[in-house]
């Protein structure tokens, strides 16, 4: 009898045990986690979280994780290239069944991305494109159409402006795929508009607000601008700040984030396009589960729609 209280004692130390286990959550000093402890884990690791268009993924992220009943942690890269790879690796050395991340560096997280995909992780690359990404065993690519993006958002000032005046560009960091693709974006909407000159090369702030207004400052006091073309909403507000609200100076950007909106409301920026970030975030989450309880994707490349949103229909997104 008193072997068998033994054994029973042992037995409801190991239950106990693997109970408190299974309800540890997944995230660390870096994240946070989310989700049912009988789901799927899956990570997201963001370029940063310094921003609305970030916190708006996040967000996004976070609400679909719970529909869905999976465990989601996300951490940031800090922009750091080398932070991201280690977080991936961190990731599947932790048994996590999917990742998804937006590259620091879109041709340096291939081989990290590949590595995780042969160890039979659903890797799942959202809203800024690897180089290649098809190559490195990336299942699915979550993001908007930045090209499409940056024709919206040109050839609507190209319209503002009856096609002629003098431009202004700020751009993301250089090498960021969907800065390059916004970047690509206008050229092609530029060359119809030989009127529309460029008196300044275009400036990297890093997509920072506060790098953007300290840059356009710097411009206002050197040359006669009608427009700023931003690649994000940040940098658009920051343009704005500078500007000053009804300054006659036509200010775009891209994202449609609530802190854009907040500008166009008070006439510090004319418009914005909105690629809907949390959405990338959501279809990412939804393609690794698809993924994960053995189905196929109708297309490996989901795309966000564009929206142009200014005064005329802020109402309708705020």
């Amino acid at each position: 009898m008193k072997r068998l209280a033994a054994l029973l004692t042992t037995g409801a130390m190991i239950v106990g045990m693997l109970t408190g286990c299974s309800s540890t959550s997944t995230g660390d000093a870096q994240g946070s986690a989310t989700g049912n402890d009988d789901g799927y884990k899956i990570a997201l690791i963001q370029q940063h979280q310094t921003n609305a268009f970030q916190i708006a993924v996040s967000d996004a992220a976070e609400a679909k994780a719970e529909e869905l009943g999976v465990d989601l942690t996300i951490l940031s890269a800090d922009q750091d290239a080398a932070t991201q790879i280690s977080q991936i690796e961190q990731c599947v050395s932790e048994g996590y069944d999917a990742i998804l991340f937006e590259p620091v560096d879109p041709d340096g997280l291939g081989a990290a991305a590949k590595a995780a995909a042969d160890k039979g992780v659903v890797v799942i690359n959202i809203i800024s494109a690897c180089t290649d990404w098809e190559s490195y065993g990336i299942s699915a690519l979550s993001c908007g159409d930045n090209v499409k993006a940056g024709e919206t958002e040109m050839q609507k000032v190209a319209d503002l402006l009856n096609g002629k005046g003098n431009i202004a560009i700020l751009t993301g960091p250089s090498g960021d795929a969907g800065g390059l693709q916004r970047m690509e974006g206008y050229e092609n909407i530029l060359k119809n508009y030989p009127d529309m000159v460029q008196v300044v090369q275009p400036a990297d702030c890093q997509w920072d607000t506060a790098s953007a207004q300290s840059t356009v400052e710097s411009w206002l006091s050197a040359y006669d601008l009608d427009a700023i073309i931003c690649e994000n909403d940040g940098m658009a507000v920051g343009a704005g700040n500078a500007a000053g609200a009804n300054s006659g100076i036509i200010i775009a950007g891209v994202d449609g984030t609530p802190d854009g909106f907040e500008a166009i409301g008070d006439g510090r920026i004319a418009g914005t396009v909105s690629q809907n970030g949390g959405a990338m975030a959501e279809n990412g989450i939804e393609a690794a589960v698809t993924l994960l309880d053995g189905g196929e994707l109708e297309t490996n490349t989901i795309l966000t729609d564009n929206t142009w949103i200014d005064s005329s229909n802020l109402a309708e997104y705020e």
